[in-house]
């Protein structure tokens, strides 16, 4: 399988006012993005950032995750950025849209069901401190709006921000790809470059490390961060980087 076929199929097909876009060749995605990504916009790309649940829920927090922890990769954001490497802030502070957005409080479980992503979004977007509560899950993707969605292209359609990440996340198995290159969520330790070079050897293009500590004070693997463009096209990152710890850093992988 060539590189970035894994992600061919987040060529979104969406019914919205952007191009439709397709790719007759996973290969010929970044022509693409450089055809279309050029144009004006609110912001320059998205990061999305895949979170193991695990370095979520063994950190010693006050409010402890729901069990069983989740064993595959979850969203935890996808926030739009300016180049080179600034955060959007939200649309409260910035004003990042010209059009009002739609408020959080839309976004209610109705109107995902209606939208057929919440049974997607429950999966692989949860509140880990509640992922079988409605409501907790609810207030966590109300707050991903308010801080992140608010400055997308899609201010009054929130499922049209939300289906960007779903389809990444279900385009891209993160964990096979670091098994397939003998990194085991096993509690080992493994250098922190070591993740980036698995995922961008398999997906051909640059991505992004954070690390964070549990309860112990131990460095772990986090998140891994994936750049896409304005039109929803995977783009390599402005450079490959590690958050919370150095590239030759032995960090731990923990076991669900």
């Amino acid at each position: 399988m060539g590189k970035l076929s894994v992600v061919a199929i987040a060529v979104l097909v969406l019914a919205c006012s952007l191009p439709l876009i397709i790719a007759s060749n996973p290969f010929d995605i970044y022509k693409l993005s450089q055809k279309f990504g050029k144009k004006q916009g609110i912001f320059d790309y998205y990061k999305l950032a895949l979170e193991w649940p695990k370095s979520v829920c063994n950190t010693g927090s006050s409010e402890e995750c729901e069990t069983p922890i989740k064993d595959y990769f979850t969203i935890r954001t996808l926030q739009p950025y300016y180049r080179p490497d600034k955060r959007v802030p939200p649309y409260n502070e910035s004003r990042c849209n010209s059009i009002p957005p739609s408020p959080a409080e839309r976004i209610t479980a109705d109107y995902l069901s209606k939208y057929e992503i919440l049974d997607d979004m429950v999966k692989y977007w949860p509140n880990q401190y509640g992922y079988s509560n409605i409501e907790k899950n609810l207030e966590f993707w109300r707050l991903q709006w308010s801080s992140a969605g608010m400055c997308s292209p899609y201010p009054v359609y929130p499922d049209f921000y939300f289906n960007v990440a779903l389809t990444y996340v279900k385009a891209i198995d993160l964990l096979k790809i670091l098994k397939d290159s003998g990194i085991e969520p096993n509690g080992k330790k493994y250098e922190a470059f070591l993740f980036a070079r698995a995922i961008e050897e398999a997906l051909g293009m640059k991505v992004q490390i954070r690390c964070n500590k549990d309860a112990n004070n131990v460095t772990q693997f986090y998140e891994a961060f994936m750049c896409i463009d304005r039109v929803n096209l995977p783009e390599s990152c402005s450079k490959t980087k590690y958050y919370g710890c150095s590239e030759a850093e032995k960090i731990q992988f923990p076991s669900p």
